[in-house]
């Protein structure tokens, strides 16, 4: 028995890590880091976002009063590392995102590119009319490292090894400035819980496990894939 509950274990940490593959959602950025690229300088336009007014499905209407963006900031990801449990804890996205401004400096909303393959130019990839969050990221100093947690609609800063949430309305488990450690604690035991959540009932053999640990592969897959088809059709 105990030889095949580690097994079992060891199926469940598996997935957990081949999910923290897939929650990225995009390969890490080949880009160094540092100043903003040129070409992702060159997606952020204003125009674009004036356009996006008309699409009162989105409640985006407020855009109309589009004058500027304020700090472009890279988008970082927890890292498959970190959700297993070890290694760096984010991994740098070939997404970026700035705040939308009024010409009195209001936040509207949050604009994104992103590069769909590591060589290409940065383009348009959505924007976000959560006007609370866009006003917080205005706040967040050029340079640092920003991290989305789009499982749960959460940004945090990564600053010294403290993990801030960044103007959330979703404080699911990291509340307040927490140490990197204590972060990947917390991030690693939800995703471990996600699969538990879904895993079958006791007592399947090895072999329900593991192809359980496909069939939660293929889901996140699919969810991968229509996020990324989201991205590439206007907000």
């Amino acid at each position: 028995m105990a030889g095949s509950g580690t097994k079992r274990w060891r199926i469940v940490v598996t997935v957990v890590a081949m999910l923290g593959l897939l929650a990225v959602g995009a390969p890490a950025a080949s880009a160094a880091e540092g100043d903003t690229p040129a070409d992702v300088v060159a997606a952020f336009s204003v125009e674009n976002a004036v356009e996006l007014e008309s699409d009162e499905a989105s409640g985006l209407g407020d855009l109309a009063d589009a004058a500027s963006f304020g700090t472009v900031h890279r988008v970082h990801a927890w890292s498959a590392s970190l959700i297993a449990g070890v290694g760096d804890p984010v991994s740098a996205m070939d997404e970026w995102v700035a705040p939308v401004l009024s010409g009195s400096g209001e936040a509207l909303g949050v604009y994104r590119v992103w590069r769909e393959t590591p060589d290409s130019d940065a383009t348009f990839a959505g924007v976000d009319g959560d006007a609370a969050t866009a006003a917080a990221l205005a706040e967040v100093a050029a340079g640092a490292t920003v991290v989305e947690d789009p499982t749960i609609a959460a940004w945090y800063t990564l600053d010294a090894g403290i993990v801030t949430p960044v103007g959330s309305a979703r404080f699911d488990d990291i509340r307040v400035a927490t140490p990197i450690d204590r972060a990947a604690e917390i991030v690693s035991a939800r995703f471990a819980q996600n699969v538990r959540d879904a895993a079958p009932p006791v007592g399947l053999s090895d072999e329900s496990w593991t192809w359980a640990g496909i069939a939660l592969l293929v889901m996140a897959a699919v969810g991968v894939g229509f996020v990324v088809r989201r991205r590439r059709l206007p907000a």
